[in-house]
């Protein structure tokens, strides 16, 4: 693939410009990191040791010039096998077959055949040591094996076959002054990426991290960056996000983790946010984990589903750890399996807490409505700190008004079969009351004959008492009258005896 010599003679213009005063500036360039200002500034002119990666090439040869070419304008390039080619620079070394370096100084292409038809196009102790690989500029990049990349940057290390660095950096700093260099963005998996940022590091094969690394505090580097282990996982962005499992997803934000125990996860973004169980997800928030198999966090602060199929949807420290359980809003706990707990915020120290299976329990200190149309008008309200529901009963809201004869009601009431009774559900709880069956036949209202409603009832009971009231008034009216006549005899009795 000799179109790699062609391809570097494009920069052997920009080569020629470079010259004599780029090697000058090289040769003044402090060599130590604790040169004053940020060490990624400094160009060192001899390449440091690093954890990983490759030493530039030393002891590569000439081929006797028959097929190989070195320096339009450069000084002690080598370019060590046919069809190599050195454009510019100083010290550069290109030692594989068809291997070209485009300018600057101490990059190398590695010996022993490992790096035919890759390139160096400029940058300061640039290192190829993989066959078809690219490494376009900046300093103390690698491309370590075959088919990989770096664009530019600062330690990068494109380690992985196929894998790609786009740019960034690996320095990390703790005061002005005082330096240590950490391996910069390395995409070490198979068919891995890391486009920018800085300390970011793939190793698992298929995986990608876009953007993002480290933190920073008072202009210096404090923490390491985005890290995936696991196989053909995603990080879009951030600080110091790891996924571990495969096929794990974060988003962005920081600190966020996904454990290898944890395959097919989703982390949004948000912080300090964690995955544990297959399947789980946190959208965003903040410290909140999800633990459990299927378990979903949907924000919040401070959240845990911890059992399989448990959601916390948001909130204050709330807990789902029962077996597809709900919590949501402020301290709710659903413990038990099947639960469902909603809580409000009217306490910062009482916990909401479920105390069985398949429980629904929920707190409102501001009352509960719940209505059954689109306009708010029908429904049933708790009042706050009230025990009992209030219906709506707004005349404004009803229509086909008519009397009731009260008689007739009570009538029925007298023939209406009226029963003790438990329900099959409930487990020897006794009721009073009649069957929905007779007492849809004797009134025919309601909504069919399996249901009586507590208005309904109430009606009844309060037509039948009207009723009762107007008997018993015209009972009294009666036996007034009664008296009254009882008094006039009495008197027309004791006027007789008194005449005899």
């Amino acid at each position: 693939m000799r179109y790699v010599t062609v391809f570097g003679a494009g920069i052997a213009g920009a080569a020629l410009l470079l010259g004599a005063s780029r090697l000058a500036a090289i040769a003044a360039a402090p060599s130590d990191a604790s040169a004053a200002g940020p060490p990624h500034l400094a160009v060192p002119m001899v390449r440091r040791h690093r954890s990983r990666g490759m030493l530039a090439p030393t002891g590569c040869t000439t081929s006797g010039g028959k097929t190989s070419f070195a320096a339009i304008a450069g000084l002690s390039d080598v370019a060590g096998a046919p069809g190599a080619a050195v454009l510019g620079g100083a010290q550069n070394q290109a030692c594989d077959e068809q291997s070209a370096i485009g300018g600057g100084g101490l990059n190398g292409i590695g010996a022993g055949g490992s790096a035919i038809d890759s390139f160096v196009a400029a940058g300061q102790g640039n290192g190829i040591t993989g066959a078809y690989s690219f490494v376009g500029a900046g300093v103390y990049n690698s491309a370590d094996t075959d088919y990989s990349f770096v664009g530019a940057g600062l330690y990068d290390d494109a380690a992985g076959a196929a894998s790609f660095v786009g740019a960034g950096d690996g320095v990390f700093y703790a005061a002005q002054g005082s330096a240590s260099v950490l391996d910069g963005n390395i995409a070490a998996g198979e068919d891995s990426f890391v486009g920018a940022g800085d300390l970011n590091q793939v190793s698992g094969a298929g995986s990608f991290i876009g953007a993002g690394g480290s933190t920073y505090a008072a202009g210096s580097h404090t923490t390491a960056g985005n890290q995936i282990s696991g196989v053909d996982s995603f990080i879009g962005a951030g600080n110091q996000n790891a996924i571990a499992a495969l096929q794990g997803f974060v988003g962005g934000g920081a600190a966020n983790t996904i454990a290898a125990t944890a395959t097919n996860a989703f982390i949004g973004g948000g912080q300090g946010n964690q995955i544990t169980g297959n399947y789980g997800v946190v959208a965003g928030g903040y410290e909140s984990k999800a633990a459990g198999a299927a378990a979903t966090v949907g924000g919040g602060d401070g959240n845990l589903a911890s059992a399989s199929l448990a959601t916390v949807p948001g909130g204050y420290h709330n807990l789902a750890s029962g077996v597809a359980s709900f919590a949501a809003g402020y301290l709710a706990q659903a413990v038990n399996n099947g639960s469902f707990v909603w809580s409000d915020e009217s306490s910062t120290t009482i916990h909401v807490r479920t105390t069985g299976p398949n429980q629904f329990v929920a707190r409102a200190a501001g009352g509960f409505g719940l209505f059954t149309d689109a306009s708010l008008s029908s429904g049933v309200e708790l009042a706050p700190g009230s025990g009992t529901w209030s219906n709506v009963s707004d005349r404004a809201l009803k229509v086909g008004i008519v009397p009731l004869d009260d008689a007739r009601v009570l009538d029925k009431v007298l023939e209406l079969p009226v029963s003790e009774w438990s329900y099959t559900t409930e487990r020897g709880v006794r009721h009073v009351g009649p069957m929905a069956q007779d007492f849809y036949a004797a009134f025919r209202i309601g909504e069919d004959d399996r249901h009586i409603t507590s208005i309904d009832e109430d009606g009844v009971a309060l037509a039948s008492i009207k009723a009762l009231a107007r008997q018993n008034r015209d009972l009294k009216v009666q036996l007034r009258s009664v008296r009254d006549q009882l008094a006039e005899l009495s008197a027309k009795v004791a006027e007789l005896e008194r005449r005899r």
